[in-house]
């Protein structure tokens, strides 16, 4: 049990040297919601882009656990007709209840929460760093659950209480 919690911390430290990330954290983050990189699509008037997430959290202040999150962020514009890929975003999760929706598999529309760009705003459940325009929502843990059980899509975490 000791290597496998040394390990995640290892984990978390590599994923801190490698990311994209280059502020430090503000004080009480619960965790950091990360895409490398998404698959936008466009049609029409319609702009999206989806992808598999991890949110990384610390336990307790000791142990290190990640979650595998889809996300999906979309916007009405002017658009075209095309697939590609693009890079990914960057969401410093600040509220402990936030956290531990998206430990549980709950789905967070960004209309439902408050998201700033701000790291001084004390009233965010979530500070977005990169990748999401103001004028864009998003969806976090975006797989609907219907349909979820179907796929063989489990929610389960080691991070949950």
């Amino acid at each position: 049990m000791k290597i496998r919690r040394y390990f995640k911390v290892f984990l978390l430290i590599l994923l801190s040297l490698f990311s994209q990330v280059t502020v430090a954290l503000p004080a009480g983050t619960q965790g950091i919601l990360t895409v490398e990189k998404m698959t936008q699509g466009e049609l029409l008037w319609l702009k999206g882009r989806i992808g598999d997430a991890t949110y990384t959290l610390i336990k307790g202040g000791k142990e290190t656990c990640t979650v595998k999150i889809p996300v999906a962020v979309g916007s009405k514009s002017d658009t075209g007709l095309g697939i590609s890929e693009t890079k990914g975003l960057t969401i410093f999760v600040m509220s402990k209840s936030l956290s531990d929706a998206l430990i549980h598999g709950k789905r967070i529309n960004s209309e439902d929460w408050h998201f700033s760009t701000r790291e001084q705003d004390t009233n965010a459940d979530g500070v977005v760093i990169e990748g999401i325009k103001t004028d864009e929502e998003f969806v976090l843990n975006s797989r609907r659950r219907w349909i979820s059980w179907l796929m063989g899509k489990s929610y389960d975490s080691d991070c949950a209480e």
